[in-house]
């Protein structure tokens, strides 16, 4: 019997009308097989994980990580997970980052069963002609609104996605570039809507890209409840509260989700829509 789908979220008659809502109307790319045991498996042990005040290191040469999720000694939660995205680029990666603030719909197609929507709060940096691909979602905030634990009824799930140059987060900008081994870095600082025990702590999440035969590897992490205020490592929980293995889980599953539809159409789209973002500089 085929797992039944789940119905798409609900889009207006304007968003039909353009030009990549054929992505939309697309199934659901699925979570590469060979990883998945790792996420939808039992925890791995925490041993040799990096701590979020050693997350420089993931920038080292040749530094790899086993895929999964689990709860450090801290309390905190963890996860590491990889994505193959065949033809793609670190420059796709970036646009794709800018773009998606500006347009609804154009962070719905990532998950048409779960995403409702991204908005920037500064789309005047997002269009300004004289940044950089780069700099046109560094220190931006794009609000994310997802299907909610009620269901598509109910109130939305809504998170503050804050986007940072890496060097501002504790990362050497000598080792980002699209000429050296990371080609690019992006940096989020999330804040959940509301307050504990209503709204999840916070976390700090990167997507670091490389390049591989075929096209790139995206290796997404999140430290869930560890984030960077005023520059340093700030933890976001009590010293005497273990977070249960499920959280860091849940959010590694939703990014994976998310990352494997990305795959699917990202060279396509980025191909079709690149020059709609005004002004780019790349």
């Amino acid at each position: 019997m085929e797992n039944m789908k789940k119905p798409k979220v609900q889009v207006t008659d304007a968003d039909k009308q353009k030009s990549y809502f054929k992505y939309y109307e697309r199934d659901l790319a699925q979570i590469a097989p060979e990883k998945a045991g790792k996420i939808f498996g039992p925890p791995t042990a925490p041993i040799g994980k990096p701590k979020f005040v050693d997350r420089a290191k993931i920038l080292e040469p040749g530094y790899e990580e086993e895929i999964g999720y689990c709860v450090m000694p801290d309390g905190t939660g963890y996860f590491c997970d990889c994505t193959f995205i065949p033809g793609g680029t670190a420059e796709m990666v970036d646009w794709y980052f800018a773009w998606r603030g500006l347009d609804e719909l154009s962070f719905v197609i990532v998950n048409p069963e779960v995403n409702l929507g991204a908005k920037s709060m500064q789309t005047v940096i997002t269009k300004d002609p004289f940044r950089t691909i780069q700099e046109k979602y560094w220190d931006t905030t794009q609000e994310i609104h997802r299907v909610g634990g009620r269901g598509p009824m109910g109130p939305p799930q809504i998170d503050y996605f804050n986007f940072k140059c890496p060097s501002s987060v504790g990362f050497d900008m000598n080792k980002i570039g699209y000429d050296k081994e990371t080609k690019t870095l992006v940096c989020a600082r999330n804040f959940a809507d509301g307050q504990p025990p209503m709204a999840a702590p916070d976390y700090f999440i990167c997507h670091q890209v490389k390049e591989v035969e075929g096209g790139i590897n995206v290796i997404s992490r999140a430290w869930y409840g560890w984030t960077v205020r005023y520059g340093k490592s700030y933890k976001a929980l009590p010293d005497d509260f273990f977070m249960q293995p499920f959280v860091p889980q849940g959010l590694m599953i939703q990014n994976a989700t998310e990352w494997a539809n990305l795959a699917a159409i990202l060279p396509s789209l980025y191909a079709e829509e690149k020059d709609t973002l005004q002004g780019v500089k790349l």
